[in-house]
């Protein structure tokens, strides 16, 4: 039996979906993290942990909506 040759469609949507379980996971985890996080009024790792988060997101929109850093950034801060 021959196998199919995957297409870029078919790594597109596969890659689409394991980002969306990626999302969710992420939502998950951070619950979880808020969970751990709170009452640690003093803990600078946890806040520190999200920084980072924080920073790999912004690089992989950046990657993805071809936008700059600094104009995500600045997005950010209008939302808050």
């Amino acid at each position: 039996m021959a196998t199919k040759k995957q297409t870029a469609q078919d790594a597109y949507t596969q890659h689409r979906k394991d980002i969306t379980s990626l999302m969710l996971w992420l939502e998950l985890e951070l619950e979880k993290h808020r969970v751990n996080a709170k009452g640690k009024i003093d803990n600078w790792a946890m806040a520190g942990d999200l920084q980072l988060t924080r920073q790999q997101l912004i690089e992989a929109l950046t990657s993805l909506s071809h936008s700059e850093q600094h104009e995500i950034e600045d997005l950010l801060s209008e939302c808050r």
